[in-house]
C-alpha cells in the first residue's frame, strides 16, 4: 500500500532540487536497509538524495520512495515493469519502443530456458512485457522477459488480440497500487485481461471489442476522475455504448 508522506518541504509536495535525505530517513521502514530510490528521486552520493521532478512523495515498504506526477514522458528506471513493441530484430536482440526518448534492447535469450540455439520467438510489432535491468543516460536500456530468479513471472510476448492504449504515468500507478479500487470495479462487472506498465501503456483484453473499447476509454478518463466517481463515468459509458449498438 502506498503512504504519503507528511513532507515539511511543501505539504505533501516537493520541486525539482529539494533535498529529500532527512525526509526519507525519517520515514523508512527498516533502519538497517538501505533507502532504494524510485522515479523521480536521484541519489548524488551515499548521503544526498535529491529530487528531479516537481509531485508527491510516496513511499511503501521496504524502503522504497519515489514521486508521483502528472507526467506523458517516460524515463527509464531500473526495475520498472514495461510493455512495449517490437520494432525490429537481429538475430541475437530485437529493439523494443517502450515510450523513452531512444528504443530499448532486448537480448532473445533474456527470455526463461533461452539458449543460443534455441532463443526466444519474437516477431516485429509483437507487443511484450518486460523488465528494465539496466537504464543510464549514457547507454541504451536494457530489457529482460524473466524475473530474478530467471522464471517468466508474466513477462515476454503478450498474446494476440489485445489492445494498447497509453495514458499518463500516474494512472498506471493508480492501477497497480494494491489498495486500487478501479481493478475491483472493473472486475466485477466484467471479464478480460490486462496488462499495466510503468511506462504509461496498458494492453487490454476481452472476449469482445465492445469491452475492450469499453474499459479502454474509462482507464483513459481517469485521470479527471476521482474514487468516487467511478462507478458513475462506469455506467455513463456503458449507457452511450449500448445506445450506440442500438442504432
Amino acid at each position: 500500500m502506498s503512504n504519503q508522506i507528511n513532507s515539511h518541504l511543501s505539504g505533501n509536495t516537493v520541486l525539482p532540487g529539494d533535498n529529500v535525505s532527512e525526509i526519507l530517513k525519517a520515514y523508512r521502514d527498516d533502519e538497517n536497509k538501505p533507502v532504494i530510490v524510485g522515479p523521480g528521486l536521484k541519489r548524488l552520493n551515499k548521503q544526498v538524495i535529491n529530487s528531479y521532478k516537481a509531485g508527491q512523495l510516496l513511499h511503501r515498504p521496504v524502503n522504497l520512495f519515489w514521486i508521483n506526477s502528472h507526467q506523458r514522458y517516460y524515463i527509464p528506471c531500473e526495475r520498472d515493469t514495461v510493455v512495449g513493441v517490437v520494432i525490429s530484430k537481429t538475430s541475437t536482440f530485437c529493439r523494443v519502443d517502450i515510450g523513452a526518448s531512444e528504443a530499448a534492447t532486448l537480448s532473445l535469450m533474456a527470455f526463461p530456458n533461452a539458449t543460443k540455439r534455441n532463443k526466444a520467438i519474437v516477431e516485429i510489432g509483437d507487443v511484450l512485457f518486460a523488465c528494465v535491468l539496466s537504464a543510464s543516460k549514457d547507454v541504451e536500456t536494457e530489457l529482460v522477459c524473466m524475473d530474478k530468479d530467471g522464471k517468466k513471472d508474466g513477462f515476454g510476448v503478450l498474446p494476440r488480440g489485445g489492445y494498447m492504449i497509453k495514458v499518463p504515468l500516474n494512472i498506471c500507478r493508480r492501477l497497480l497500487a494494491s489498495d486500487s479500487k478501479i481493478s475491483r470495479n472493473l472486475g466485477r462487472k466484467y471479464r478480460f485481461e490486462k496488462t499495466v506498465g510503468l511506462n504509461g501503456r496498458i494492453w487490454i483484453r476481452s472476449k469482445s471489442i465492445q469491452t475492450t473499447i469499453l474499459i479502454s476509454n474509462f482507464i483513459k478518463q481517469l485521470e479527471y476522475v476521482s474514487d468516487d466517481q467511478q462507478d458513475h463515468v462506469l455506467n455513463l459509458l456503458e449507457q452511450k455504448m449500448n445506445k450506440n449498438n442500438k442504432k
